[in-house]
C-alpha cells in the first residue's frame, strides 16, 4: 500500500511544482479543432477531433456525454503537449445513434478501428467515468495500441460501487439526467430528438454491467494512472483494488464530487481541474 500512497505524494507535489503548466486554460472555451470529421467505424459514424501536435493522446468521454463536456476545460492544456484525438462515441455528442448492439467492448472497438483509419498505431489514454471503464477495455484487447493511460472514477467491477448505486440505476429515467448533460445533447447532436436513444444506451450498458475478471486486468502491462475523487461513485476501496491488480498502477485521490477534478461542464472548479491536468501531464509524459 506504501508505494501507492507515496506515488499519489509524487504527483500532487509535480503538479504543486507546476502550476503554471494550465493557468488559466482551464476555462471553458470554444475550442476550433485542427482536424475533425467523421469516420465510419464498424457500420456506423464516429465524429473525431484532432488538438495539438506531438505524440497521440486518445480521450475517452463520460456516459450522458461529449468530448466537451469531459474534456473541454481541458483541451487547451493537452494540446500544448500531445496531438489529442477526441472522439464522440456511438450516439453521443456528434456521433448519430445506431441500431448496432451498445457496450462498452463495442466502444473500445470502434476505438481501436478509428484509430486504424487515421494510421495511429501507438497512443496515450485518458478516460473518464465510463470513458475509464472503455479504456481498460483498450488496454485488455489493444495491448500494442496504448503506451500509458489514465482512468478517471471508472467501475471495473460491481462491487466497486455501493449497493444504492445499482438499485438508483434499475429504475433511471431520463428525468434524472442532469439538464447540462441533456443542454449540451442538444446542442450539437445532428438529430436532437435522440436524447432519449443516448439515455437508453448509458442506462441499459451500467443495467448490465459485468465485472471485468481480474486477470484481464492483470494483463494490462503499461503504467495506468487510477484517478478518482474522495466523494466519488466508485469507491476508494475500488480504486486501491484495482491499482493493486494492475503491474504498474499508481493511485491519485483528489477532493471532491464525481467530475469535479476533471473540469466537466457541470462544475466550475478551475482550481481542481488546474491541479489534476498537471498530475495527468505529468503522468503522461
Amino acid at each position: 500500500m506504501m508505494k501507492y500512497v507515496l506515488s499519489f505524494f509524487v504527483l500532487v507535489l509535480a503538479a504543486c511544482a507546476h502550476t503554471s503548466k494550465v493557468s488559466d486554460e482551464t476555462k471553458s472555451v470554444k475550442l476550433q479543432p485542427d482536424q475533425s470529421g467523421y469516420l465510419k467505424v464498424n457500420g456506423t459514424d464516429i465524429y473525431y477531433e484532432m488538438h495539438g501536435t506531438g505524440e497521440p493522446l486518445v480521450l475517452l468521454h463520460g456516459g450522458g456525454s461529449d468530448i466537451h463536456v469531459s474534456f473541454g476545460k481541458g483541451i487547451v492544456a493537452l494540446s500544448k503537449h500531445f496531438r489529442v484525438i477526441a472522439f464522440d462515441e456511438q450516439g453521443h455528442g456528434k456521433s448519430p445513434v445506431s441500431d448496432r448492439p451498445f457496450g462498452f467492448e463495442n466502444t473500445a472497438k470502434d476505438i481501436a478501428e478509428a484509430l486504424k483509419q487515421l494510421h495511429i498505431e501507438k497512443a496515450k489514454f485518458i478516460g473518464f467515468s465510463n470513458g475509464a471503464t472503455t479504456g481498460m477495455y483498450i488496454g485488455i484487447l489493444y495491448p500494442d495500441l496504448m503506451s500509458k493511460m489514465v482512468l478517471g472514477s471508472g467501475l471495473y467491477s460491481r462491487k466497486g460501487a455501493p449497493p444504492q448505486f445499482w438499485e438508483m440505476m434499475k429504475g433511471a429515467t431520463i428525468n434524472s439526467m442532469p439538464q447540462e448533460l441533456k443542454d449540451a445533447y442538444v446542442k450539437v447532436s445532428p438529430r436532437p430528438q435522440d436524447l432519449q436513444k443516448m439515455f437508453e444506451y448509458d442506462s441499459n450498458r451500467m443495467r448490465t454491467f459485468k465485472d471485468i475478471p481480474e486477470k484481464s486486468i492483470r494483463a494490462v502491462k503499461v503504467p495506468v494512472l487510477i484517478m478518482q475523487t474522495d466523494q466519488d461513485v466508485a469507491t476508494l476501496e475500488h480504486g486501491v483494488y484495482v491499482t493493486r491488480l494492475l503491474p504498474q498502477g499508481r493511485f491519485a485521490v483528489l477532493p471532491g464530487p464525481h467530475d469535479n477534478f476533471i473540469g466537466s461542464v457541470s462544475k466550475d472548479s478551475p482550481a481542481m481541474a488546474q491541479a489534476s491536468l498537471n498530475i495527468m501531464i505529468d503522468f503522461l509524459k
